[in-house]
């Protein structure tokens, strides 16, 4: 089967994390059986029109290592040999339909990483999904395989990550938006992963929308995430059914932690936590898991 995969064209925003991380893992389990159009740049370790330290997260994490490219050949592509299309994007960044296209295809999909949980088209995959149906299915961001490290218990130095949330630690949410810029503590993304990888928890909370992939950051660090008022999270809505605890206020906080690190030595039930959230990593939260599922829905859903 191919997948003609949409690409967003507007150069001031090339980093939108919903979109290139699905690309990253349709490409990685079809390779030239995914056509991404216009070929995505930033994707292939070219950064000459959107440099790094422009894009959301300054690049860290999802542009670590380039994807396979496809040969010229490949990229020629005949409308007639194409089973599905897949917006990367939907009505965002001056975004619209290619009508020519979509005329010529009976399977057109919208993929929605927007904050918001409007419903903009459909059939789709929503990232900030409240409530699934026929049209709208859950999905929400991935990391790469190759950002996961092995868990190391030995080297925890720092009760949490340099980079919290003001509001996982109960401040104003300050940093969020482009204003977030400023409270960026790294400008070096294994330095970033070191951080998270020598804590005992990554806090984590909602920004500018529930899913972030700060969360997938934390776990692939080998960090337990603790993620303030998770509990009020829509179920739906990524990420889904993940092994937590939830928490609302700073003696709720304290008291998990206690639960887990008595005396600053790891329990039981902190270790266990930690296998079932790196459990949780790789059956759901990497660019490929995500990537199947979309696959499987549209091969069930295909007219």
């Amino acid at each position: 089967m191919k997948i003609l995969y949409l690409t967003n064209t507007d150069k001031k925003s090339q980093g939108d994390f919903q979109e290139v991380s699905i690309l990253h893992g349709l490409r990685t389990i079809l390779g030239p059986n995914v056509i991404d159009y216009p070929r995505k740049k930033i994707m292939y370790g070219d950064f000459s029109e959107s440099p790094k330290k422009d894009l959301h997260g300054i690049g860290f994490t999802l542009y670590n290592q380039p994807i396979y490219d496809l040969t010229e050949e490949e990229r020629d592509f005949d409308l007639d040999d194409i089973d599905f299309v897949l917006y990367g994007v939907t009505e965002a960044y001056g975004m619209t339909d290619r009508e020519d296209i979509n005329a010529r295809c009976n399977n057109v999909w919208y993929l929605d990483g927007h904050d918001h949980m409007e419903i903009l088209k459909t059939p789709c995959f929503k990232r900030e999904c409240k409530a699934k149906g026929p049209e709208i299915h859950p999905t929400g961001f991935g990391i790469p395989e190759d950002r996961i490290r092995p868990l190391d218990f030995k080297n925890k130095k720092q009760l949490f990550q340099k980079t919290a949330p003001m509001y996982s630690l109960f401040g104003d949410m300050l940093d969020i938006g482009p204003a977030a810029r400023q409270f960026y503590s790294f400008s070096n993304e294994e330095e970033y992963y070191d951080d998270m990888s020598q804590s005992w928890f990554g806090l984590t909370c909602m920004k500018g929308g529930w899913d972030s992939l700060r969360h997938y950051e934390i776990l692939a660090a080998g960090a337990c995430l603790l993620f303030r008022d998770y509990h009020k999270k829509p179920v739906s809505c990524a990420p889904q059914n993940l092994p937590t605890y939830s928490y609302r206020n700073k003696k709720e906080l304290d008291s998990i932690i206690n639960k887990l690190l008595p005396d600053g030595k790891p329990s039981i039930q902190y270790y266990n936590l930690v296998l079932a959230q790196r459990k949780w990593l790789l059956q759901n939260g990497t660019t490929v898991a995500r990537a199947i599922d979309i696959v499987k829905t549209m091969i069930q859903r295909k007219k």
